[in-house]
């Protein structure tokens, strides 16, 4: 039975001691930097997941705050510094065709629009004198109710409309209807302009 010889041992045993040198100085680093970009790796994905929670929460705010405006959109007004009283007569006047016959528009003198005359705001009294079909006449009503000025609706009076040579006849089927609409349009300053005034105060008279 041959023996290893004691030369034979301590190579070995130099080579096992040289080997384990080398797996220490080369493998463990490669495991600490393992270990290391495995928690960074960690880290980002929590700091994307924060990322993405504050973007879903972003978009939430900006659903909310779009939401608001449309919501003060539709019940708050401008009220215009100086009238535009070339705006506001094309705003209210509608062509004459197949569902309009006639239409006249006129325009009174300013008077003050709240009981305190020293607030600076004032009224333009405006009447309109419309023939046309019923939906015509609510989409004339609906154009100055929606318009971003505050155009405010103090009296609307509708009847339908008759033969010419006998205005009794009631059983004629007109697709027509006469309509007189008397309206308010605010203009002025208290504090500043382009006060914003709320949708409410249309059905209330100066």
């Amino acid at each position: 039975m041959i023996r290893p010889s004691g030369t034979a041992l301590g190579l070995l045993g130099a080579s096992v001691a040289a080997f384990g040198l080398v797996v220490g100085f080369l493998v463990a680093p490669a495991l600490r930097r393992a270990d290391e970009r495995a928690l960074e790796c960690g880290r980002l994905y929590a700091r994307i997941g924060k990322i993405d929670n504050a973007r879903l929460e972003r978009d939430e705010i900006r659903e909310r705050v779009e939401s608001a405006q449309a919501a003060s959109r539709a019940v708050l007004r401008e009220i215009p510094a100086i009238m535009d009283q070339a705006a506001l007569m094309s705003m209210l006047a509608v062509e004459t065709g197949s569902s309009v016959q006639s239409q006249n528009v006129t325009a009174g003198e300013p008077v003050p629009a709240t009981p305190r005359s020293k607030e600076g705001f004032k009224a333009v009294p405006v009447t309109v004198e419309i023939t046309a079909t019923f939906d015509e006449v609510m989409g004339l009503l609906a154009r100055a109710e929606n318009d971003r000025r505050l155009v405010r609706a103090i009296r609307v009076e509708i009847e339908k409309t008759t033969r010419a040579d006998n205005r009794r006849d009631t059983d004629w089927d007109s697709p027509f209807v006469r309509a007189k609409i008397e309206l308010d349009a605010i203009y002025g300053t208290s504090s500043g302009a382009n006060t914003l005034a709320s949708a409410d105060a249309k059905g209330d008279a100066p």
